[in-house]
């Protein structure tokens, strides 16, 4: 296996950094449809 796959998929802080990535991802993805709703929510009131 090549090192840098055996370092990420067989070490623990490999794990971390994936999950870590996929929370990083995840949170922007839920602002930006936050703010998205938001925003079509104030112009419906105008």
């Amino acid at each position: 296996m090549h090192p840098i796959l055996h370092a990420v998929l067989l070490e623990p802080v490999g794990w971390q950094a994936i999950g870590g990535s996929i929370i990083m991802v995840g949170t922007g993805i839920a602002v930006g449809l936050f703010v998205r709703s938001k925003v079509r929510e104030q112009e419906r009131e105008k």
